[in-house]
């Protein structure tokens, strides 16, 4: 389309331009020259004009079709623009009831956890104290059993050195005559 369009007014130029030439060169102060310029620029001012009439219509709506396009679109963007502003907006307004909400949030979690803490702490120190206690009885009883040892043995050896001192003062014979009176006394 612009191909023809260039292609007729490269015609029609060159068309006025060579009769306008051939006409000066013939004769400079004629009055057919004068009307052959005259004429000449008619013809352009028609072609020109129906040039643009033909086709500046089309140009003007594109461009004009183009530039509401870009209108939409801006508005569109604008929109969106807005939309998210407002949603930053909202999201700033709800930001102080957040922030105190996950604050009071976070509150409870820590008391949560501090409770979890001291009942942890609790139940080991009684476990503490639950093993320190049978360490203790286990231990009491270890020194119970060694003093009763201790006591069985100071025991044996002051019986073996009474005996040793009852053999020494008296005969054998007396022994043995009181082990059978305590044999007989035992069996009845």
């Amino acid at each position: 389309m612009r191909c023809r369009c260039f292609l007729f007014s490269t015609i029609f130029l060159l068309i006025a331009g060579s009769t306008t030439f051939a006409r000066e060169s013939a004769s400079p102060a004629s009055d057919s020259s004068e009307s052959w310029k005259i004429a000449n620029f008619i013809i352009f001012a028609v072609g020109l004009g129906w040039m643009m009439a033909r086709y500046a219509p089309r140009f003007f709506n594109a461009r004009s079709a183009d530039i509401q396009k870009a209108i939409k679109d801006a508005t569109g963007l604008k929109m969106d623009a807005d939309l998210r502003y407002s949603e930053i907006d909202r999201k700033i307004a709800a930001l102080a009831e957040e922030i105190t909400r996950l604050r009071n949030q976070n509150a409870v979690q820590m008391e949560q956890i501090h409770e979890n803490i001291l009942r942890e702490t609790e139940q080991e120190i009684q476990h503490i104290h639950e093993n320190a206690a049978a360490e203790m009885e286990a231990l009491r009883g270890e020194a119970v059993q060694r003093a009763r040892r201790r006591t069985a043995r100071r025991s044996l050896s002051l019986a073996e050195q009474r005996l040793e001192d009852l053999l020494a003062d008296s005969e054998p014979d007396f022994l043995f005559h009181e082990f059978l009176k305590t044999l007989h006394r035992g069996v009845n």
